[in-house]
């Protein structure tokens, strides 16, 4: 009975382990690429556009000296001999599908290359409800009536960057539509902490995506393709 129990907790460990593993970092059966070739984020600000794509990806906010594994699945994938993360290629379809601006959520304070170093410092930052400074700010955020915000589910959360982003800013009366990478979390408690963040503003119930035809298909429902 005792050696059952065991058994049971080291199987439980290791789902969790694999989960946490998932979060942050791709499959170590992938194809290698060089730092250099990790993207640093994409933007594109424009004047006069109403719809705003804002995402979060920990590709881009994170230090690379070494080669990563990038995978083409829902971690990492190369397009073009450019690494990038999920929540990036999922916020350069909504770009393409609105025809709106996107700005990428980036930290000043990027983390850890290894898997221990970025999975603790996002259970800290979470379990203190920290607001990470960021480095890049949307300077005209008040022609924006529509923001679609892209990002991983992080312990069934928001990353906590994200907060700092939702709280630098006057969203009233603005639709805010949250769409998450998915691996398994769904979108957790995203939208409940985006209506906290910014009570006046209309929270959509947003997408859990696997996929870009995910978010073209979920965005065209929405009205929101552009014409």
């Amino acid at each position: 009975m005792k050696k059952g129990k065991v058994m049971i907790g080291i199987i439980l460990v290791a789902i969790v382990a694999l989960v946490a593993w998932r979060l942050f970092f791709p499959n170590l059966l992938a194809e290698n690429a060089a730092p250099e070739d990790v993207s640093k984020g994409t933007v594109s600000m424009n004047e006069g556009g109403n719809i705003l794509v804002a995402y979060f990806s920990l590709t881009g906010n994170r230090i690379y000296t070494t080669e990563v594994d990038a995978v083409t699945s829902a971690s990492l994938n190369i397009q073009d001999g450019e690494v990038l993360g999920n929540a990036e290629i999922l916020a350069r379809a909504a770009r393409e599908t609105t025809g709106g601006d996107i700005f990428f959520i980036e930290v000043s304070e990027k983390y850890p290359e290894s898997f221990d170093g970025t999975s603790e410092r996002s259970s800290t930052e979470q379990s203190q409800d920290a607001r990470p400074e960021l480095a890049a700010h949307v300077e005209n955020m008040e022609q924006y009536t529509t923001i679609i915000l892209v990002s991983p589910t992080w312990w069934g959360a928001l990353p906590q960057a994200v907060l700092t982003f939702l709280e630098e800013y006057d969203f009233s009366g603005k639709t805010i539509i949250p769409i998450a990478t998915s691996q398994g979390s769904g979108l957790g408690t995203g939208p409940r902490q985006i209506t906290a963040a910014c009570p006046d503003a209309i929270v959509e119930d947003g997408l859990s995506a696997n996929d870009v035809s995910d978010v073209t298909e979920f965005l065209q429902d929405m009205g929101l393709a552009q014409q």
